[in-house]
């Protein structure tokens, strides 16, 4: 049996201690220690409906973490502090014509947030968008950090740059944590130039298997597409494309004007059904896919599953068979969102699917009702990686006081 198991947990009254540097913050760690309490960690509470109701008696407030620090285009490192909102992030970038290549998703329409939130929770939930199927995800970005455990203990990892960076690779550990781990502050992002242009390729198929192996297919060839998504006819019309085919394959492609035109004008004389899809038009599909605005309008709970691509074809055959939602594939179709009837039984049909299909994972990402009082809303962990995230858990935050139970019950 896991033993990460789902145990509701209901969200206390707390006090909110706000603090301006690493230095409050292990004060108010050493306080928490002392009276065996558990605090909450947020700065605009933009991801707080993620993973499980943390149960806390204090919540730290870290918005105060906010500054760009140290930018260099040039050497393609942005150095800022862990509490700077998403927007000035973009903004700073885009005035040297930059990006975080990971493409930062803004999921604020449907978890009913503010704002897209800062980097730092970016960070913490390793959120990653379209390009990560070819570019890598946030931690693969984060060059150095400098942070403070729930021992209270402050600590640094990584770097400005790859080649003088020793020791364990803490980045990778510490992204997509949901701060049950550790505090981040001062933190060091490779960034990269935006492409040059952009175009899209909508290929119309019979199906969602036809989908699958058309993308695949072309990632096979030379034609280097970097985004690659799957939109059932109803969701590509609500993203304002009319294409017939009961499913359209889409593919991005991005760089210099001459070799976007140059790969574009191949694909389109191999398949004559092909529609391009010019820059302006493209950007705008590609961040509504980003963003899961495309199921923002849904009834019920959204689902983020991870799977093979392969995989995707028999898992939707098998929910439709039991179930009425919607749902579209990203990364080529190894991510699948879907939106369907709240409750327990919905989430654990996904599971049930996936482990028929080579395993992955189902994450609760929108709750509409109470379903996360009936069902883990992260992948229950077997009792081997259970046990392996709990010595994690112990090694940087022993009396278990940053974010307790935010992620699994009794880590």
């Amino acid at each position: 049996m896991s033993t990460a198991g789902f145990a509701a947990v209901i969200r206390v009254s707390f006090e909110m201690i706000n603090v301006t540097g690493l230095d409050d913050a292990a004060a108010v760690i050493a306080d928490a220690m002392e009276q065996q309490q558990h605090l909450g960690v947020q700065a605009m509470a933009t991801k707080a409906a993620l993973g499980r109701d943390a149960n806390y008696d204090e919540m730290i407030n870290v918005s105060a973490f906010s500054g760009i620090i140290d930018y260099q285009p040039d050497e393609l490192i942005l150095t800022l502090r862990a509490g700077t909102p998403m927007h000035e992030v973009e903004s700073t970038l885009a005035s040297a014509n930059q990006m975080l290549a990971f493409e930062v998703p803004d999921l604020h329409k449907i978890l009913a947030s503010k704002s897209a939130g800062t980097i730092g929770g970016v960070l913490a939930i390793n959120a990653s968008g379209p390009r990560r199927l070819t570019a890598g995800a946030a931690r693969d970005y984060l060059l150095g950090f400098d942070a403070i455990s729930g021992r209270g203990e402050r600590f640094k990892s990584g770097g400005k740059v790859m080649k003088n960076v020793t020791g364990y690779d803490l980045s990778k550990l510490i992204c997509g944590s949901y701060g049950t781990l550790a505090i981040f502050d001062e933190v060091t992002l490779k960034t990269l130039p935006k492409p040059e242009t952009n175009i899209s390729l909508l290929f119309p198929c019979d199906d969602l298997s036809a989908a699958v192996a058309r993308i695949a297919g072309i990632f096979a060839s030379p034609h280097e597409p970097n985004a690659a998504a799957i939109l059932p006819q109803a969701i590509a019309a609500k993203a304002g494309v009319n294409v017939a085919g009961a499913m359209l394959a889409i593919i991005r492609l991005e760089g210099i004007d001459v070799s976007v035109a140059d790969r574009a004008a191949h694909l389109l004389a191999a398949h004559k059904e092909c529609v391009k899809l010019d820059t302006d038009a493209s950007t705008a599909l590609w961040q509504q896919i980003r963003d899961v605005d495309l199921l923002a309008d849904a009834d019920g709970d959204i689902w983020k599953l991870s799977c093979a691509p392969a995989s995707a074809p028999a898992i939707i055959a098998t929910l439709f068979d039991q179930f009425d939602f919607q749902f579209f594939a990203d990364w080529a179709g190894g991510l699948l969102w879907l939106a369907g009837p709240s409750g327990a039984e919905f989430g654990t049909a996904m599971r049930s699917a996936l482990a028929a299909n080579f395993n992955g994972h189902a994450q609760l990402i929108r709750d509409s009702g109470n379903s996360k009082d009936v069902i883990a809303p992260l992948q229950p962990l077997s009792s081997a990686h259970y046990a392996l995230h709990k010595r994690v858990k112990s090694a940087f935050d022993p009396r278990s006081v940053l974010n307790f139970g935010r992620m699994h019950n009794g880590i």
